[in-house]
């Protein structure tokens, strides 16, 4: 299988309303602020939970609903953590919905917020990495990641044209992109397997 490519050239630092601002918790279907990260690939989808009355509601569950990197229909229950952040486990490329289940009040509406944790996520499986290429001097590093593990750093204010060549280093679970400034960096790696594929 070939390599293919995704460039992110944006920030990937959290953006914890990025799907739903500040709302009531509820049983039913929350707006949706953004259906898609603010980056080129996927993200984990993240829950912040706020008491408002003194007193924390039966909280349930949020089900997100959307697409992964293959295109493929995702279906994920996210458990709220009580005055905090709960992060999900599927890299959802794009969402559908964000539905509120179970959840009771007891004095005053909770609020939640649903967001993106921290990190462009360019493969939502495992594969090989082929290489990466810095396209722009910004001084902040770039880190490539997978589900167990730091791949490399790239230190901050490479030259622009700067490229590694990995010879096909396996990642396992995920590959991921995270900067905190906007550098502008391409990653070449195998695409993501359909669920079915995945091993």
């Amino acid at each position: 299988m070939g390599l293919t490519f995704t460039n992110t050239a944006a920030t990937t630092a959290a953006v914890t309303n990025r799907y739903v601002t500040t709302a009531d918790m509820k049983v039913g279907a929350y707006t949706l602020a953004n259906t898609t990260p603010a980056w080129a690939g996927a993200a984990f989808v993240t829950v912040t939970h706020t008491q408002v009355g003194g007193v924390t509601d039966d909280l349930g569950t949020i089900v997100v609903v959307g697409k992964d990197l293959s295109g493929q229909t995702r279906t994920e229950t996210i458990t709220p953590l009580d005055g905090t952040v709960a992060t999900g486990v599927v890299p959802f490329r794009s969402i559908t919905s964000i539905t509120g289940v179970d959840w009771v009040i007891d004095t005053g509406n909770d609020t939640i917020v649903v967001g993106v944790a921290a990190g462009n996520l360019a493969v939502g499986s495992g594969g090989s990495l082929g290489g990466v290429l810095v396209n722009n001097s910004v001084a902040a590093a770039i880190v490539i990641s997978d589900a167990g593990r730091t791949i490399m750093t790239v230190p901050a204010s490479q030259a622009a044209g700067t490229y590694y060549n990995l010879h096909n280093v396996d990642f396992s679970g995920y590959l991921k992109v995270a900067t905190t400034s906007t550098n502008d960096v391409t990653v070449f790696h195998s695409p993501t397997l359909p669920l079915s594929y995945a091993m």
